[in-house]
């Protein structure tokens, strides 16, 4: 049995992968942005490229980051959805990790982290189930 954790360790462990065979970098100031041209061999901004969140990657990088990007987050998907075992445990992690059951919300945040591969009633079940079990009374429909 493939457990949650392990996919989506395997799945960081891809993307970092990717990133560094991308040359990407995170700078948030100028001397980080130095710092990170200087380790990827770039010498003008103009051949660098903004990700978001701050990170950086070679203009001729670009496209072929985002292609893998994409492919790795349909494998992820796919072996999400293959994985059922890890379904109700995937989707615990996450309401806890949003701490839904202490606020009673963040349910929308869990339900786009699944976006394709489990639905809103699956995520809703596996919150009603465990909200019940802490005497919790947040799992009521108009939460969404």
């Amino acid at each position: 049995m493939t457990t949650y954790q392990e996919l989506k360790t395997k799945y960081s462990d891809n993307i970092n992968l990717i990133m560094e065979q991308q040359k990407v970098f995170w700078a948030f100031n100028q001397k980080q942005l130095e710092e990170g041209k200087a380790k990827i061999g770039v010498k003008e901004n103009s051949e660098l490229i903004s990700i978001g969140m701050g990170g950086f990657c070679p203009r001729t990088n670009a496209n072929e980051l985002s292609r893998l990007m994409k492919i790795e987050d349909a494998r992820y998907q796919k072996e999400l959805k293959e994985a059922k075992e890890a379904k109700e445990q995937a989707i615990l992690y996450e309401l806890n990790n949003h701490e839904c059951f202490y606020q009673g919300n963040g349910l929308e945040d869990v339900i786009s982290i699944f976006e394709g591969v489990y639905t809103k009633d699956d995520v809703m079940a596996v919150f009603k189930k465990y909200s019940k079990r802490k005497n919790i009374d947040y799992a009521n429909e108009h939460l969404l």
